[in-house]
């Protein structure tokens, strides 16, 4: 899990990360606190870059990744901030030489098996149900249990045809041509999952058509899903901006990703801030409420206006039937509106009272206070996450960076691996010429 925060105001952008990663072997976690999530994406202009959910892309470290391509960028600079995203897409797509044919496939086929083992749990379950309402001494019929596979696999497929098509893959057959190409391997994962609940034949087709869609549709699943948010200003960019990817893996040499969504400042827009992966405790700061127990509050209220009068219309003895059930139908649609009033009311005072007078002063806030609230918030999901019975998932050194038109990128806060005073040699490293003249490209820990 991860925790991470981007304060903006129309003088910079703050940027904060934690340092939490978690590895998992299917039954066990295990938590680093040491996990590199944000890093300049150039050295030479004020554009930065925070990675979450996976750590990785097709088994390359995001950091790897990230670091080659700033190398390739080197000094070229872009009018506007959303080109580095689109540099970045471009570095990632088609790019055989980080990700072979052989690496793509391996992790296709790990991708299908995944959504496979998910669906055969899902059976499990429902068999585990009717289990229980059997008597004693009962069993489930072999026939039952590859009708139980059969509903679920087909239910699921439904699922994925109902989503959009992916738009970076429009006009394009890759996930066809990927299943056709490694049917045989598909096959065998369709034996190695299911062999226990034999499905049919139609089954097993749908089963074949989920390994199309995985890739052809838009849906990214958790396994896959890596977030990626640039931010900072291009050369005519004279406000901040917020570029959100969220990507998937590479299928025959192309990038699955959905159109980024942007966020900027303007003199409309004066203050933004985002939270992403765990931001629990950041909405709760926003919105003054939990929303699971906001939701519940308006789930109550709702259900006390609809059953209140139906309680009092039945209590009144000189109603027959009918006739209650007429003034029930009568005065159901006059609770719709109280209702409707009542979350209008909600909303507004919480933007009114609460999450407005915040961003308000987020607005005039200097550079060094915009980094300490993107770097209280996420000390705030870590606090939370402390507080709680499960594991740490968000935790450790919350590196803090922020950026600014003047002044580039600078780090706040920052973790480094190494005792500096060990190794000179690596900062020493990062001094280069430039025109003649000597200057640092920049001291780092590798970030």
């Amino acid at each position: 899990m991860t925790s991470e925060v981007v304060v903006m105001n129309n003088l910079a952008v703050a940027l904060a990360a934690d340092s939490a990663a978690t590895v998992s072997d299917g039954r066990e976690n295990k938590v680093y606190n040491s996990a590199n999530k944000l890093f300049m994406l150039s050295k030479h202009h004020p554009v930065g870059v925070m990675v979450y959910n996976n750590s990785a892309l097709l088994g390359i470290p995001w950091e790897t990744i990230l670091k080659m391509f700033r190398e390739e960028l080197g000094p070229s600079e872009f009018e506007t901030l959303e080109e580095y995203g689109s540099e970045l897409i471009r570095f990632l797509d088609k790019n055989t030489h980080l990700f072979p044919e052989t690496a793509q496939q391996k992790f296709y086929l790990n991708l299908v098996e995944t959504v496979y083992q998910g669906i055969y749990d899902a059976i499990t379950k429902e068999f585990e149900q009717r289990l229980m309402q059997l008597s004693p001494g009962q069993d489930v019929k072999e026939s039952e249990i590859t009708e139980i596979a059969k509903k679920i696999i087909l239910d699921r497929l439904a699922g994925w045809q109902s989503k959009n098509d992916a738009e970076c893959f429009a006009n394009s057959d890759i996930g066809a041509k990927l299943a056709g190409r490694l049917s045989g391997e598909i096959q065998s994962s369709i034996l190695k999952v299911f062999g226990k609940v034999s499905p049919d034949a139609e089954a097993t087709t749908a089963l074949r058509d989920l390994a199309i869609l995985v890739v052809s549709k838009d849906e990214i699943p958790i396994e896959s899903h890596s977030g990626l948010v640039v931010a900072g200003f291009g050369r005519r960019d004279y406000f901040p901006v917020m570029q959100m990817f969220e990507l998937g893996e590479v299928f025959q040499d192309r990038l699955k990703f959905r159109n980024p969504k942007i966020e900027r400042i303007s003199r409309d827009n004066q203050s933004v801030v985002k939270p992403f992966a765990h931001s629990e405790m950041v909405d709760t700061f926003l919105r003054g409420v939990n929303s699971v127990f906001e939701l519940r509050m308006i789930e109550e209220f709702v259900n006390l206006v609809v059953r209140l009068p139906n309680e009092v219309i039945d209590a009144i003895t000189d109603l027959d039937e009918a006739r209650k059930t007429f003034w029930k139908e009568r005065i159901l649609p006059q609770t719709a509106e109280p209702i409707r009033s009542f979350v209008k009311e909600l909303e507004s005072h919480r933007i009114d009272k609460h999450r407005g007078p915040i961003l308000q002063a987020i607005i005039n806030l200097p550079i060094d206070e915009l980094a300490n609230v993107a770097q209280s918030l996420v000390n705030l999901n870590s606090f939370q996450k402390r507080m709680s019975l499960g594991p740490e998932t968000v935790g450790g050194p919350v590196d803090v960076a922020v950026i600014s038109k003047g002044d580039g990128f600078v780090w706040i806060e920052r973790k480094h691996y190494f005792r500096r005073e060990l190794n000179d040699h690596f900062f020493r490293n990062y001094v280069r010429r430039k025109g003649g003249i000597e200057t640092k490209k920049g001291e780092d820990n590798g970030q």
